[in-house]
């Protein structure tokens, strides 16, 4: 959901803001107005010192008074004067083709298929599809048609203005189409003897993901509405997370899944993850209400503000949850967080709730701090929140002058321990983890720290750093960086940007590229004391990562050749294998290329397009790729290498490693350009490995084939 191209890029990426008050802001031009968080608006509860730090810490709230007034406060409050300056555009690290993936959980031999590809052992992630061995549930999306010719434009409380790079003032007025739901979004349950056995429609509910435990299926996702994007600002209000639980107990009927909780959560969700039978959401909620100003901007209005503020408890300005029609509050004061909020605060304010849900019973308990969240990275032990902070105090003034500057940035994290919700500490890290899965830029270690790399600087003048962190006395404290005085060896030569990070028991791997891809091999055996182990350069890099055992690592990605202008230009598909034994002296065993440039993969943003087991001795793997491979199209730059291609085929490709060897075995294709097969939409694309039988899901289709002779297709079921 972060990912959303937004039409807001074109402005000026770095905003001079003049307040009255030198604290930090509650929501940004970008998050108040046009509600786009992408990260960059926690900074709620800063404190603008010299140092260019801010207060995080959490505390509970002193009394009902004092939550009541963190949400209503903005309300009540006229506008901050503030001026947006010329800026500078320039290539950010969200406008990269970089993904970065961390600690996925390794299969065991023990495994009789593959499965959903986690971040961690033990802790499940939502994916599109998921299968018990016989049944795959597979969830198509509602398809909406948006009828731009009946464009409108929707009234909002105040006028949306910006700058562009020449200081010309523009006007923002959203334009929103009509929106008609042609298909309903759908579950569907299907034997891989290729009978589809049942279908459920959500006409109300606009569903992203599932979970699959010994006997439910859960259904995660919003309320259904053609409001349910990033593009609104009024998406702050109003959200809501649906989440169906249907029993599938008895595997030998699953023709009509029977319901068994209906739950509807106040806000967007986050993210989530299960363990055994519970499942975890994160949501983002701000309160709904409708006759209110929200940006008053005279002393009458303030005034209307608040007598309608007076008549209102503190229970109908905070979120509800309903179990099977059954509504009750989500958090109370008691379980809440807030921080050192500012006397004035612009946009609106947020709650972002950690909610642990069981799958067979429903019962729940929550935990709510102030403030937004980006996303999480969670271990079996603990859950951390982050989000990240574009405000540049350094540079404020005794007026109140801040910058906001997209090239910088630094990373808020906030630690709960899982089972009892306790908090454990927040930090602030120098630096931002990325725009793609941020979150795999973190990682836990083996004595309960956590290692977090980070990206600070200018696009053409990056640092990388390397952060451990732990709880200490109620306190989450720095441990150990790098680069550092004892090493001061950089992450990455000048100009080199992060393309993949992946922690795996007591190391970290770091692909940087600009002209060749350095492998770095981080030691973190002692995480007070961590260095840089080796380093291995080849050509191209690798956006995935993924580790074969205790020796072998798996990079996967793109190859690279540098032309005559001295510019390096991305070329097709590479899958590299690397011995990862001697750390300080890692190799490339062999590596296999396909298509040519403009060749792509899901698996570059997507960990979960990845599948992979250990089995009879060897690892199978298999990811989908759309080859370019065909004429030349259009005309190149200084450097023929620069030369795109046409798009020949797209499928799920396959692989084997066998004694240290790697190898292709063939390709499922499912679409080609030759007009006999529909294309499908390629990130709506996984595989599954049972066996010698492997299953590739194109959109909604299955299709089915055997692993030593792929080329024979199934029909699509």
């Amino acid at each position: 959901m972060f990912n959303t191209v937004q039409p807001w890029r074109s402005l000026a990426t770095r905003l001079t803001v003049q307040s009255k008050y030198k604290r930090g802001l509650v929501g940004t031009f970008t998050c108040g107005v046009m509600a786009i968080s992408l990260g960059g608006c926690l900074d709620l509860y800063g404190d603008s010192e010299a140092d260019n730090s801010a207060k995080i810490e959490l505390t509970p709230a002193a009394n009902a008074s004092e939550f009541k007034n963190y949400l209503t406060a903005r309300f009540t409050q006229l506008p901050i004067e503030r001026e947006y300056s010329d800026g500078e555009i320039g290539v950010t690290e969200a406008m990269a083709d970089t993904a970065a993936v961390s600690e996925s959980a390794p299969l065991s031999a023990g495994d009789t298929f593959s499965t959903t590809n986690n971040q961690v052992a033990g802790v499940d992630e939502g994916d599109i599809w998921k299968y018990d061995g016989t049944h795959f549930y597979v969830l198509q999306k509602a398809v909406w048609d948006y009828q731009y010719g009946d464009c409108y434009q929707q009234e909002v409380d105040m006028p949306v203005a910006a700058t562009n790079i020449a200081g010309d003032t523009l006007d923002i007025m959203p334009c929103y189409s009509t929106p008609i739901l042609k298909t309903p979004a759908q579950l569907r349950v299907v034997k891989n003897t290729q009978e589809t056995l049942a279908s459920v429609e959500f006409e109300q509910m606009s569903p992203s993901e599932l979970y699959l435990s010994e006997d439910a299926i859960v259904v995660l996702g919003n309320k259904s509405s053609y409001q349910n994007s990033w593009n609104n600002y009024q998406n702050w209000q109003d959200g809501q997370t649906d989440i169906q639980i249907f029993d599938v107990s008895d595997v030998s009927d699953v023709t009509a899944p029977t319901s068994r909780l209906d739950i509807k959560v106040d806000g967007y969700v986050v993210q989530s993850r299960r363990i055994e039978d519970e499942l975890f959401i994160i949501t983002r909620y701000t309160p709904n209400l409708p006759e209110m100003i929200y940006y008053p901007s005279t002393s009458n209005q303030i005034e209307q503000n608040k007598q309608i503020l007076n008549e209102l408890s503190l229970d109908e300005l905070i979120p509800n949850i309903s179990i099977n029609d059954h509504s009750q509050p989500l958090v109370s004061v008691d379980n809440c967080l807030l921080a050192d909020t500012p006397t004035q605060q612009w946009g609106y304010p947020t709650l972002s709730t950690i909610t642990r849900i069981n799958i067979n019973t429903g019962e729940f308990s929550s935990r709510c701090m102030a403030g937004e969240v980006a996303g999480i990275y969670m271990s079996e032990e603990n859950l951390y929140l982050f989000n990240t902070s574009y405000w540049d105090y350094s540079e404020e003034t005794e007026d109140g002058l801040a910058t906001w500057n997209w090239s910088q940035g630094n990373t808020h994290l906030h630690k709960f321990a899982l089972q009892s919700f306790n908090y454990q500490g927040s930090a602030i890290v120098q630096g931002r983890l990325g725009w793609d899965n941020p979150r795999y830029r973190l990682g836990e270690l083996h004595d309960g720290s956590l290692a977090v790399v980070t990206t600070d600087g200018e696009w053409r003048a990056e640092d990388h750093h390397l952060t451990v962190l732990a709880t200490q006395g109620g306190v989450l404290k720095t441990l150990a960086t790098l680069p550092n005085t004892d090493q001061p060896a950089a992450i990455g030569k000048p100009g080199e940007h992060i393309y993949s990070v992946r922690f795996m028991q007591n190391r970290a791997y770091i692909v940087t590229f600009q002209k060749v891809d350095p492998l770095y091999v981080i030691d973190l055996t002692n995480p007070a004391n961590p260095s840089i182990a080796g380093e291995l350069e080849i050509p191209g890099f690798s956006d995935y990562l993924h580790p074969i055992g205790d020796d072998l690592l798996l990079g996967i990605g793109k190859d690279a050749i540098m032309g005559d202008s001295g510019t390096t230009w991305y070329q097709g598909i590479k899958v590299s294998l690397f011995n990862v034994a001697d750390i300080q002296n890692p190799s490339e065993l062999g590596n296999i290329l396909i298509g040519k440039r403009g060749s792509n993969t899901a698996l570059s943003y997507e960990p979960h397009a990845f599948s992979g087991i250990q089995q009879d001795g060897q690892y199978r793997f298999a990811f989908p790729i759309s080859v370019h491979d065909g004429e030349a199209t259009g005309n190149y730059w200084r450097d023929p290498e620069s030369q795109h291609y046409n798009w020949t085929q797209s499928g799920l490709y396959l692989f084997e490693i066998e004694e240290n060897q790697l190898n292709q075995s063939g390709a499922m294709i499912t679409e080609s350009n030759d007009g006999t097969q529909e294309w499908q939409n390629w990130n709506q694309r996984r595989g599954l490995i049972q066996g010698d039988d492997v299953y590739h899901l194109s959109g909604g289709d299955l299709y089915h084939a055997n692993w030593n002779d792929p080329q024979q297709l199934s029909n699509k079921f």
